[in-house]
């Protein structure tokens, strides 16, 4: 059986520990995460190593060269990255594989392994570990030992089950001569759901030895305190005395000043730390200098190189590059990268976290067309950062179809009349990335993105096109009127908006006339939403959506919405819900003006008031909440309520008389409850079992 070593991560999560060398060199109680590997393959006894390398190629091939304890270890360099399944396949020899992950730190007995490969005539075997925190990790699901399917990377709300992935597996050589060569393949994305889908026998095999996929630097600090135990790991003959140290590692060469404290910290080789340092959870790098009185908070991170005053203090999280100088006295509340690579995420909604300037604006669109291989995209707003975006998308060879001070509709009426797919809408310097049929993005695309934008590198490109889009803003005004009518067979309801948007505002007035009085609608933060009242009677959201639901049963329209939305929609209409990839979300669930006019359009059909249509649907009490929670408590909950779940399917609680949609903040840090009851003390009763199953109590 042949090994092959997955050795091409770059660590951008480890930065600055990565800035000089590649992940998998990256040492775990002075030993690199790579040698761990190959160690255990000596002790299982493999003859043979080969290792697939990418990012700093050439450090890795030097520091184990052509033979490590009495192995022959062959190196694959990717001029271009294969993915997991493509550069395995340029490795593969003519055997059955056994494939490792290069940054992982295991006690995974790999003979035991392939005899259970072999005991069950598997195709593919996949070592799997149960983890508290599901969303980073590639999930499976099995039934006695059998995959039954696979979860990549997914949101809280995917997470039905605790079973990870660990990179793993045995795989039969008839399975690898099937992937073709030279292409960008992932096993857990591309291989295995094409093998499990014809029938093919893939296995499951629950390792319970210790597994750390070191990503980022908690993640590698959790590894080391758990690898040392109760123990310290120091040079021989170290002084301790004068010296308070729990959990922490002192690489070869490090000191560390009289009355200073270390719990759970990493000092790399040749760092000499003055007196009175106190580290909680800290790295510091190779061969820093640092003056007396250094405070390092949670996971703060000194690079390799830096000199650093006497009484500095780092904030927690904070990351400063390697080579940097600071002075005395200085709090480092921000990170220091001398990269000048900032860091960037998703919010709820699409925002996007990180930029503040139109200099990064730039660098996200080149990201964002990069990662996701677009040929066009939608922006939609104004001002410096709308255009910062543009020009980012169009250097990565994307034409740009611009809608100048737009407002979200118009956005999503261009996007799906010229099939961009995606929008970026910019208000008041807020970035959002929305999908123009799903309205979310994809937690695999969002790491895509991310990917892109702190490497920024993009094949080069002929530059894209940027295109006004005008004449469609006036079809889309033409389209609102469409759905109100003309007025020959009615009034029109007579309403006012009230909303920030100065572009919607607009847009409302040609639809409806300059009348105030009448239906209220007040849109929401979010721009996503809106309620109303009339005649001092309220109706929510919920039976807006609800009245759309009849206006489009009755028109014979065909309409998919959030998994959340009212039970009651498909009562009045042929209803399709999320997350289907295939399919569309109606206009009306994310678009307030396109909701707004296909409701005054049923109105004036029908010649009724709000009031009176919203009085005719049956009375149900909606709410939404969010909780907040523990990090962990989440996906915990996830992954032990809804184990019975499938992936794609809502996840949910029922109670008498009351459900909850549950939906968890990209944060992790709280879950937003959509709930349907009968009454108000049903709502309040699954909103206390929600939180008692958070470990909350009552």
């Amino acid at each position: 059986m042949q090994a092959v070593i997955l050795c091409g991560g770059e660590g951008v999560r480890l930065r600055p520990l990565t800035e000089n060398i590649p992940k998998p060199l990256v040492r775990i109680l002075g030993v690199s995460a790579l040698e761990r590997c190959l160690r255990a393959l000596s002790d299982a006894g493999f003859t043979e190593a080969s290792l697939c390398t990418f990012y700093k190629s050439e450090m890795i091939e030097k520091s184990f060269g052509e033979e490590f304890l009495g192995m022959k270890i062959r190196c694959c360099r990717e001029e271009y990255p294969l993915g997991t399944a493509g550069c395995v396949r340029k490795a593969f020899g003519g055997e059955d594989l056994l494939i490792l992950s290069g940054d992982g730190v295991t006690g995974f007995d790999y003979r035991k392994i392939a005899d259970f490969h072999a005991k069950n005539s598997a195709d593919i075997t996949i070592v799997t570990a149960r983890v508290e925190d599901p969303r980073e990790y590639g999930l499976v699901t099995e039934r006695n030992g059998r995959v039954t399917g696979f979860i990549e990377k997914p949101g809280y709300d995917k997470c039905i089950t605790d079973l990870a992935n660990t990179g793993c597996y045995v795989i039969s050589g008839e399975i690898i001569k099937e992937i073709p060569e030279g292409e960008k393949l992932d096993f857990a994305k591309d291989i295995f759901p094409a093998i499990l889908e014809r029938g093919g026998r893939i296995f499951a095999y629950k390792e319970t030895g210790y597994w750390f996929d070191i990503g980022d630097i908690p993640s590698l600090l959790e590894c080391q305190r758990e690898l040392l135990g109760n123990g310290n790991f120091v040079p021989e003959g170290f002084d301790m005395n004068g010296l308070s140290i729990s959990s922490s590692v002192l690489e070869e060469g490090a000191t560390l000043g009289k009355g200073s404290r270390a719990v759970s910290s990493l000092i790399m080789k040749n760092s000499r730390i003055s007196s009175g340092a106190d580290l909680s959870e800290a790295v510091i790098g190779e061969s820093c200098t640092v003056g007396e009185g250094l405070i390092m908070m949670k996971n703060s991170v000194i690079g390799d190189g830096c000199v650093v005053g006497k009484n500095v203090t780092v904030a927690e999280g904070v990351r400063i590059a390697g080579g940097t100088r600071i002075q005395d006295n200085a709090y480092v509340r921000t990170d220091i990268n001398r990269r000048k690579k900032e860091e960037f995420g998703f919010d709820d909604g699409g925002i996007i976290t990180g930029i503040s300037s139109p200099h990064e604006a730039m660098k996200c669109g080149s990201a964002i067309a990069t990662a996701l291989g677009l040929k066009n995209i939608t922006v939609c707003g104004s001002g410096g950062y709308a255009e910062a975006l543009s020009l980012g998308a169009r250097s990565a060879g994307a034409d740009a179809d611009i809608i100048d001070g737009g407002s979200l509709g118009e956005g999503i009426y261009v996007s799906r009349k010229t099939e961009t797919g995606y929008i970026l809408f910019i208000s008041d310097e807020k970035i959002r990335l929305i999908d123009s049929y799903r309205y979310e993005l994809s937690r695999s695309d969002e790491r895509k993105i991310a990917s892109a934008y702190n490497r920024f590198e993009f094949t080069p490109a002929k530059t894209g096109r940027e295109r006004r889009r005008e004449a469609e803003r006036e079809e889309y005004i033409k389209s609102l009127k469409e759905l109100i009518g003309d007025g020959e067979d009615g009034m029109i309801p007579a309403a006012e908006i009230r909303t920030d948007s100065e572009r919607e505002r607009e847009i409302f007035g040609k639809i409806f006339g300059d009348v105030s009085g009448g239906m209220i609608f007040t849109e929401a933060p979010d721009g996503m939403s809106v309620s109303a009242i009339e005649n001092g009677e309220s109706v929510p959201y919920e039976k807006l959506l609800i009245l759309c639901a009849k206006a489009c049963g009755e028109r014979g329209i065909k309409i998919t919405v959030p998994h959340w939305a009212p039970a009651l929609c498909d009562r009045y209409a042929v209803t399709s819900r999320e997350p289907s990839h295939e399919r569309r979300v109606s206009e009306f669930t994310f678009d307030p003006m396109y909701l707004i006019a296909l409701a005054a359009g049923y109105l004036k059909k029908h010649g009724k008031s709000l009031s009176e249509a919203a009085g005719e649907i049956p009375e149900i009490i909606y709410r939404r909440q969010v909780i907040e929670a523990d990090r962990k408590s989440i996906p915990k909950l996830l992954g032990s309520a809804f184990t019975g779940a499938r992936a794609g399917e809502e996840i949910s609680i029922e109670s008498e008389g009351a459900k909850a949609y549950i939906r968890p903040q990209r944060s992790g840090k709280a879950v937003r409850l959509y709930i349907e009851a009968l009454s108000t003390e049903a709502a309040a009763s699954i909103t206390e079992e929600m939180r008692r199953r958070l470990g909350m109590g009552g």
